[in-house]
């Protein structure tokens, strides 16, 4: 028996997922059904780390795009406390459906684990999404695009995630120059401009 873990913002990034998860090195991009990814994680621990992260609940009616990966025993434990606003719950294997050309080999036999937003909170004014965040989670998508020759990831993303919020910051480091810290600044823009143009005219600069 294998265990695989599911991840579907932050962890799209392949410098985000090492931070925590330096092992990890071959993910498999998937669609999810039964799930609804949102705007709804927030942490309001000090002012300057208040902010709304992504997470999901249960839904039959809706599917996310994703990725899971293979991990250890021993790193649960570790995944766990990075992912403190969540709980870790089962997932069906009937429910995910492997895409691009090459799969995982994954059995109904195996443990699939997701983190659930453990306390639904929305984006408010102490809590807004941050710009930062959005970038890792989109550029993310860009990396799997490009990697597994796959269309529409980050646009996917973007469509299947609800929530979104004009309690939206930019707090980039030095926006006017975004591409030397977020190589992907541009395209994420253009992205983000395209599907939600009313609320991203509104986000604030920090």
């Amino acid at each position: 028996m294998s265990i695989y873990i599911i991840g579907y913002g932050s962890l799209f990034d392949k410098k985000s997922r090492q931070r925590t998860l330096s092992n990890v090195n071959k993910i498999q991009p998937i669609l999810l059904n039964g799930y609804e990814r949102s705007w709804n994680a927030a942490e309001n621990i000090t002012p300057t780390l208040s902010t709304t992260y992504v997470g999901v609940k249960k839904n039959d009616n809706t599917y996310i795009n994703a990725i899971v990966f293979e991990i250890d025993q021993e790193f649960l434990e570790l995944l766990d406390k990075r992912e403190f606003l969540y709980t870790r719950e089962k997932v069906s294997y009937d429910s995910i459906q492997q895409l691009g050309s090459t799969h995982l080999k994954i059995s109904n036999k195996d443990e699939i684990w997701i983190y659930v937003t453990k306390e639904v909170k929305f984006p408010a004014l102490k809590n807004p999404i941050i710009q930062s965040y959005v970038d890792t989670c989109i550029s993310g998508c860009f990396e799997i695009e490009e990697i597994y020759k796959i269309e529409d990831f980050a646009d996917n993303f973007v469509k299947t995630t609800t929530g979104w919020s004009h309690y939206w910051v930019n707090d980039r480091i030095y926006p006017r120059a975004p591409h030397i810290y977020q190589p992907y600044a541009y395209k994420i823009d253009q992205l983000l401009y395209k599907n939600l143009k009313e609320i991203y005219l509104k986000i604030t600069i920090e």
